[in-house]
């Protein structure tokens, strides 16, 4: 991708994650709304509706990384359902792997301000700015 078009997804949110609103780091990512496997999947390939600026958000990595393929939709009911996953968490453990899961999904949580008790708003901050 271009550097003047990487410059505008970032500035396309005022260099906010469009998904959680928070500032992006500087290992940002574009995140394709519509996944490139869908289009793959629904349509022909068209590399200018699938890499068009509409089609592109800056996303914080971490986010980018656990909507992966999704949806809109897709990661909406994900969101949705996060709370309960953090409620699932172990609270003790020893296993590196389930240590550093934890961390990871409470990262993710802290990002959308989710906690077990308090779950997504259902809405993503691009959404929350277009519906004004």
């Amino acid at each position: 991708m271009a550097k003047i078009d990487r410059d505008a997804v970032f500035n396309k949110y005022g260099g906010l994650c469009a998904y959680t609103g928070k500032p992006l780091g500087p290992d940002w990512q574009v995140d394709h709304c519509r996944p490139r496997s869908n289009w793959l999947w629904h349509q022909k390939w068209n590399t200018a509706e699938v890499d068009g600026r509409e089609n592109l958000l800056p996303a914080i990595k971490i986010i980018n990384h656990y909507k992966r393929g999704l949806t809109l939709e897709e990661f909406r009911a994900r969101m949705s359902a996060f709370h309960l996953q953090l409620a699932k968490l172990p609270k003790r453990t020893q296993r590196p792997k389930t240590v550093s899961r934890i961390a990871y999904m409470h990262e993710i949580a802290a990002l959308f301000d989710i906690t077990p008790q308090k779950p997504f708003s259902g809405q993503f901050y691009f959404e929350i700015l277009q519906s004004g």
